[in-house]
């Protein structure tokens, strides 16, 4: 009996022609959509500043804005000039928790576009490489000032790498970010504003990681020594004491609190358009950055809006009411509720924008192939298994129940838009054919006897796969459609949902059957972020952990993988070691060839739409977006082009 639910520039560098995607020329970052930057300051130098800032400045409390920016300001093109003032709601589950908007406090020395294809400086003016990839240097805009008016210099760069990278109290490990086999980068600082970071061997993704949020300031990369110091046992004694007041048993772990920009920390210096200045139990409140680098083609310094107010709303479907009535300015509109949304449209004041996630695959599975039950091991790693449990998906029933035949029915990999695709990579093992799966089952000896619904292991045990998962942006009705799925050939699936942190400790233990995760950083650029894309086995997914801390710990601790596996780690350090377009695209295809003939990871569909409720009076927001963590979310929206068309009345 079927049981199945029923449908319901720029880079101004030495190697500009190498910005990773090497198919790509270095001024294609595309027309005159709203955040992309322009060359060129403003005729005349004159730059203009918001309300709130001239009033500090009239009072003595700020200096003028030509004081404030650099020399040469970031210039962001944008589709309108926009009106200073305002408010922008969001929410979060948990004060300094994350929210819909928070991507835009994500500032690099670089930058990449909504496509995830072009790379561009941004707080760094000028970025060049060696030609062999093994030297980056940096310089960072001259005048570039902290959030509290204090210069930033290269000189925060290099405390951060060596008492904070570097310290071995706050991370024992060291940073595997810039680490290429057993050494770390060296870091030098050239002079005030430049700083170099160097290889032994080449290690191209360097570009890349300067435009990611491995690279963030003030949160993961450069941090503000001067204001950092005080939280350092090396700099200040009463470290311990400061932590035990703010409720930390030692100094570093209170380090580790005030470091990253998504904890409820107030008035930390930052670069972003917008710092906190309050959080309480109830909401989060953000204010513009007097020092924030960018001004719009006619000088006004951005960002338009004054602040980002972030309710705490812990409860999710209070959350989806309040954004199905217009309560946050911008936020996501759950597919399906989707009908409810459109009925409320014009009492809640907003309107729907067509967005899309950019995600290869909206939910994916992956089953642990260094499980500690060796007959489930054995299960788990026959890639008839995988591609049995493929083929037993039916795509197009998630598609048009849930998505409304609008995302992509095929399988996670990469995005076809990416140098080195391949396009087998999304039809493998994705079409529905229960029948094929069925005979490969057969084939393993999963023996299932007459008149029962499932299969028995090998040992003629009852054969049961616990998937573990929290809370993602896919629906849960999908992950019933994949139970009924592999319930229709013999296979026992049990999906149990949990918190984040116990998924993810009983999962880096070993101790999962299979979890999921949606297919995201699939873009040119962010795919080639060493070692850390979904399908690299120690991440979110990890199905391979004890392989890979063997080869990550040159075998002193872990599990020896097979050999094709050995082959697979040594091709992704090769690749990220290429020394020319040539060998960047050969060694990409052979790493996502491998994977996608693997099947590690089991797709169910892509690129589903994400509909958007926009408050009716905020401009300059996108009509078309690719949300994902591969652009980083917001960051790639720039909110800071936002702003209100009536501000007074959004205060």
């Amino acid at each position: 009996m079927d049981g199945r639910i029923s449908r319901r520039r720029f880079l101004r560098c030495a190697t500009a022609a190498s910005l990773v995607t090497m198919s790509i020329r270095p001024g294609e970052a595309g027309g005159e959509a709203s955040g992309q930057p322009v060359a060129q300051p403003p005729p005349g130098g004159k730059y203009r500043e918001a309300p709130m800032l001239a009033a500090r400045v009239a009072a003595g409390k700020l200096p003028p804005v030509e004081k404030r920016l650099p020399a040469v300001p970031f210039v962001r093109q944008v589709a309108q000039i926009g009106r200073y003032g305002g408010t922008l709601y969001d929410q979060a589950e948990s004060p300094g928790g994350r929210f819909h908007l928070d991507g835009t406090l994500i500032v690099a020395a670089q930058e990449t576009d909504n496509q995830g294809r072009v790379i561009r400086p941004h707080l760094c003016d000028v970025v060049t490489a060696t030609p062999d990839f093994r030297a980056f240097t940096f310089h960072i805009r001259e005048g570039m000032k902290w959030s509290d008016g204090v210069d930033l210099t290269a000189a925060d760069v290099l405390w951060w790498w060596w008492n904070e990278a570097r310290n071995p109290t706050i991370f024992p490990e060291g940073p595997r970010t810039f680490k290429v086999g057993d050494e770390y980068a060296e870091f030098t600082q050239l002079d005030r504003l430049t700083f170099r970071i160097a290889f032994r061997e080449p290690f191209r993704p360097c570009l890349n990681l300067s435009a990611s949020e491995y690279m963030a300031f003030g949160t993961y990369f450069g941090q503000p020594a001067h204001w950092m110091k005080q939280f350092h046992a090396a700099f200040n004694p009463d470290a311990d004491k400061i932590a035990r007041q703010h409720g930390f048993a030692a100094w570093y772990q209170y380090y580790m609190m005030v470091r990253e920009y998504m904890h409820p920390v107030i008035n930390k210096p930052h670069v972003a358009p917008w710092v906190r200045v309050a959080s309480t139990t109830t909401h989060d409140i953000y204010e513009r950055n007097p020092y924030f680098f960018e001004v719009d083609q006619e000088g006004n310094q951005l960002p338009y809006i004054d602040r980002l107010f972030v309710q705490v709303v812990e409860d999710e479907r209070l959350q989806e009411a309040r954004r199905a009535t217009g309560s946050v300015s911008e936020g996501i509109c759950d597919m399906s509720q989707i009908s409810i949304f459109i009925k409320n449209a014009a009492r809640g004041h907003y309107s729907i924008r067509h967005w899309h996630l950019a995600d290869g695959s909206e939910c994916m599975f992956a089953f642990n192939l260094n499980h500690k039950d060796p007959v489930k091991r054995k299960v788990y790693n026959d890639l008839r298994f995988r591609q049995a449990l493929s083929y037993a998906i039916d795509r197009q029933r998630i598609n048009q129940t849930l998505y409304f035949g609008q995302a992509k029915e095929w399988q996670a990999t990469i995005s076809p838009s990416v140098s080195y695709f391949n396009p087998v990579w999304i039809s493998y093992c994705a079409g529905y054919n229960p029948a094929r799966a069925n005979q490969l089952l057969d084939e393993m000896g999963l023996r299932r006897p007459a008149n029962e619904l499932f299969r028995l292991d090998p040992d003629g045990n009852r054969f049961v796969s616990v998937v573990v998962f929290n809370k993602q942006t896919f629906p849960d009705e999908l992950l019933e459609f994949v139970r009924q799925d592999w319930a229709q050939v013999g296979i026992e699936a049990v999906m149990k949902e949990t918190d984040f942190r116990y998924r993810e400790w009983l999962c880096r233990a070993g101790n999962q059957d299979c979890t999921c995760w949606n297919a995201d950083m699939v873009e040119e650029i962010s795919a080639y972020l060493p070692w850390v894309t979904k399908w690299n086995p120690q991440e979110v997914l990890f199905y391979a952990i004890d392989w890979w801390l063997w080869y990550y710990s040159q075998g002193k601790s872990g599990v020896k993988p097979p050999q094709e596996w050995i082959d697979q780690f040594d091709r992704m350090a090769a690749w990220y070691s290429a020394r020319s377009d040539a060998e960047y695209e050969q060694l990409g295809r052979a790493v996502w060839d491998f994977f996608s003939q693997q099947l590690v990871c089991i797709g169910t569909v892509g690129y589903a739409p994400q509909p958007v409720a926009v408050t009716g009076g905020l401009e300059n927001v996108p009509e078309n977006v690719h949300m994902g963590y591969g652009t980083m979310w917001a960051k790639s929206y720039f909110v800071q082009t936002y702003f209100w068309d009536t501000p007074e009345k959004h205060a």
